[in-house]
């Protein structure tokens, strides 16, 4: 399966994008750039923007502390059904960094389930997501608050 950034053109079109997002403030359930973002819908808009899923693409919404009082996550239940990812699941974060690509989104453990994602856009593992109190930044998936928290990998791949 060929991923779907397996360009250096697809790879900066991913970052032009996903930068264009940064300082959205964090809003649950919301998808719009510089007024408010969940990280959900964020990581749809990036996809949508850059072909990965077609433009209108539903992403769902998820109630805000669902993984406080849960172990099922929304998030892997909804990307189990999509054809254009590939799941990748290794036994700890630092294995699942070692291998995360430039157009990976990345799921995190929140509470009881996985229940925050962001997409990886550089090979140095940087990641851009939404969280609560911060709104929409870049991080490195190999920090340790994170390397802690990564539980899958789905990565985009052509059809």
């Amino acid at each position: 399966m060929t991923p779907f950034f397996d360009s250096s053109e697809k790879i900066a079109q991913l970052q032009f994008h996903a930068a264009l997002w940064i300082g959205t403030p964090f809003m649950p359930n919301a998808a719009v750039r510089g007024a408010g973002v969940s990280c959900q819908k964020l990581v749809g808009a990036i996809y949508q923007a850059c072909g990965v899923v077609p433009k209108g693409f539903a992403v769902p919404e998820g109630p805000m502390d669902w993984s406080q009082a849960n172990e099922r996550s929304l998030i892997g239940a909804f990307m189990a059904a999509l054809p254009m990812f590939t799941e990748i699941t290794a036994s700890d974060g630092k294995l699942l960094a070692a291998v995360a690509l430039p157009g990976d989104m990345a799921g995190f453990k929140i509470g009881g389930a996985l229940h925050h994602c962001g997409i990886v856009i550089a090979a140095d593992g940087q990641l851009i997501h939404c969280v609560r109190n911060r709104g929409v930044f870049f991080s490195n998936l190999n920090d340790a608050t994170y390397l802690s928290r990564v539980r899958k990998i789905w990565r985009p791949i052509k059809q």
